[in-house]
Parts: C-alpha cells; sequence; structure tokens
C-alpha cells in the first residue's frame, strides 16, 4: 500500500503514513468481520467529513460492553472458520516430504539487495544449485554437497525443492 501512495518519489513515502493508517484502521477484515477500529475502540473512527456533521450520542458504557462481548465471541467463531478455509486451500497440494539421502535438490537463495554492488534481491535467482544430499542431522536439517564436493552444512528442508529434471 505505501508503494502505492508513494509512487516515483519513494523519498516522501512517510508524508502518506497517516492517510495509510487510516485506511487500514477503517477497512473491513474478512477473518474478523469486522474493522481494526472497531475491535480495538468500539467504535468507527470518524472521518473529517463526520465530525463536521452532528452525530448521535454514544451509547452508555454497559450497552457498549455487552455489544462488545457480543462481538468478540462472533470474532472467535469467525476466525475460527477462516483459519479452517485458509488451512484447506494451503494443504490443497501440499504433500510432506521428507529429504533423504542422495537425493538432488535446489536451495532457496536469500538474497539480499546490495546497491554498492548492483545486486537487486527481487531480480536475483531464488534457487542454487542443484544440490546432492549427503547428511541428514535431524528430520528437519541436512547437510548438502554441490557438484565440486564442497560440504553446505545445516541447511533447513524448508528451503529444499526436489529436482524434477528441470530449472526452478
Amino acid at each position: 500500500m505505501i508503494a502505492q501512495y508513494t509512487g516515483r518519489n519513494q523519498r516522501r513515502w512517510d508524508e502518506a503514513d497517516p492517510a495509510i493508517q487510516f485506511a487500514l484502521n477503517t477497512a473491513m477484515q474478512e477473518s474478523t468481520g469486522y474493522t481494526p477500529a472497531y475491535l480495538n475502540y468500539g467504535r468507527e473512527l470518524r472521518t473529517p467529513y463526520d465530525n463536521q456533521r452532528p452525530g448521535a450520542a454514544p451509547p452508555p458504557p454497559e450497552v457498549n460492553r455487552k455489544n462488545l462481548q457480543e462481538v468478540f465471541e462472533l470474532v472467535r467463531v469467525n476466525l475460527a472458520w477462516a483459519y479452517q478455509k485458509q488451512e484447506r486451500f494451503y494443504n490443497l497440494r501440499r504433500r510432506p516430504w521428507r529429504p533423504r539421502t542422495g537425493e538432488q535438490v535446489w536451495k532457496r537463495e536469500h538474497t539480499l539487495s546490495n546497491k554498492a554492488r548492483a545486486v537487486n534481491a527481487k531480480l536475483s535467482p531464488r534457487y542454487s544449485g542443484p544440490y546432492t544430499i549427503c547428511q541428514i542431522i535431524s528430520p528437519v536439517i541436512v547437510d548438502l554437497r554441490n557438484r565440486r564436493g564442497r560440504i553446505i552444512p545445516d541447511i533447513h528442508s524448508q528451503d529444499l525443492k526436489m529436482v524434477n529434471n528441470q530449472a526452478p
């Protein structure tokens, strides 16, 4: 969202901060069904236009507390439902994989941008390799060997991708 507000002039990104914060706090969240402002303050935030119009008096504290308790219970139900829905889509094509000694894998690279070296992380390759798994340290930690025989120790299996005879 900050990138959309700043456009080409990235030096003045902080000037848009109040507008971005207001937009995020007043946006209806799909998982909860409510805005963050309502869940935190018990009311919706007022815009400058709303401040020019006379509004209705706020409800008494006891009524507001009772309403918020009902809302929080509904939010718990909505979050549980959203969790199940998101879990189903996340796991739809996910298959458990345990690395085995001798398998060929690609290793995820965590490149950082560096202006001095003219490296842009977004344009860098995401994976390097292929590597061979030479030792399994634990169910999720392995040692790799590159084509020259150099050992790369302690790589998490989350950062590995099986080689399927094609580039990653």
